[in-house]
């Protein structure tokens, strides 16, 4: 089942009626309430959803937003779940329980979950300068992607044995509350998990409602700045595949109306299944009338 994810306008609105009606506008009856999205907001979202019979297929964590954290601050990595502090990470995880509450309450298949950053200061901004320079592919970004992937292995186990901590409570957790957990690809070299760390995770915790939520975006930049291949991804994580976030990407631009970039849809598509949760998740900037051409876009492709 398609759904669109409250992204469209939650960072420019703070109405759960108007989100859910902008969605309802696009042809769509199914949502993902991703990280915004206020108490207040799902106060009216809630019934909205359940008068319109509209699907919630998943949640973004944190969802609802965190109280005392201003919605401007909104992420998914506002409190980390690999963070070496443990009142943040003992904060990261009370509120992804809280998302897992809430996930069953609402009837959603699955919550999507980030699981932190290591501290790599300028890596990225490093990253992007040398594509725009169209450095990235010649010896000098060959030098560079070496040594940040060397940096960052130095950094993460310690971060990786401290997600796979908060991990193992949540896992425990989604089984009781019959919710799948999404552990999603990311944008940034230094985000966790990278394909090492998935396949970590995956092994260590077998048999858990532990899934992979490949996000086309994230995954297009990847390849596009060296860090990362699509294909291997996939190839790696594909069986354990439980939803996809749909949106355009051109070299590291995402967000945008599905089918606008650079995204390899034949690829992603060998990997999905019928009950595959297949989200579009665009921003406001994307125009109305391209997101009805991404959508039909979309359909052609076979994806929905």
């Amino acid at each position: 089942m398609l759904g669109v994810s409250t992204s469209l306008r939650s960072e420019i609105s703070d109405s759960g009626i108007e989100v859910m009606e902008a969605i309802l506008d696009l042809g769509v009856e199914a949502v993902e309430l991703e990280y915004r999205i206020t108490p207040s907001m799902l106060r009216e979202i809630v019934p909205f959803c359940r008068q319109r019979k509209m699907a919630i297929l998943s949640l973004h964590n944190f969802s609802p937003l965190p109280e005392g954290v201003p919605k401007e601050k909104a992420s998914g990595d506002f409190f980390s779940l690999s963070a070496l502090d443990k009142e943040e990470r003992g904060l990261a995880v009370k509120y992804t329980l809280r998302t897992l509450e809430w996930a069953e309450e609402l009837e959603a298949k699955a919550v999507v979950l980030h699981m932190g950053k290591i501290p790599m200061a300028g890596s990225m901004e490093n990253f992007l300068k040398l594509y725009d320079q169209k450095k990235i592919a010649g010896e000098e970004g060959q030098e560079f992607i070496r040594e940040q992937k060397k940096s960052r292995a130095r950094q993460g186990e310690v971060h990786l044995d401290a997600g796979l901590h908060s991990l193992d409570r949540l896992a425990r957790e989604a089984e009781k509350r019959g919710v799948l957990v999404g552990i999603e690809n990311r944008y940034n070299i230094h985000d966790l998990p990278n394909l090492e760390e998935l396949k970590i995770l995956f092994k260590q915790f077998a048999g858990s409602p532990l899934r992979y939520w490949h996000d086309i975006g994230h995954a297009t930049t990847q390849q596009n700045l060296g860090i990362q291949g699509q294909e291997e991804l996939l190839e790696n994580c594909g069986s354990r595949l439980i939803g996809v976030h749909l949106h355009g990407c051109k070299g590291y631009h995402d967000h945008e109306a599905p089918g606008s970039g650079e995204e390899d849809y034949p690829l992603i598509k060998r990997f999905l299944k019928p009950d595959t949760l297949r989200v579009v998740e665009t921003h406001h900037r994307a125009p109305k009338e391209e997101l009805l051409r991404g959508l039909d876009f979309l359909r052609k492709q076979g994806i929905l």
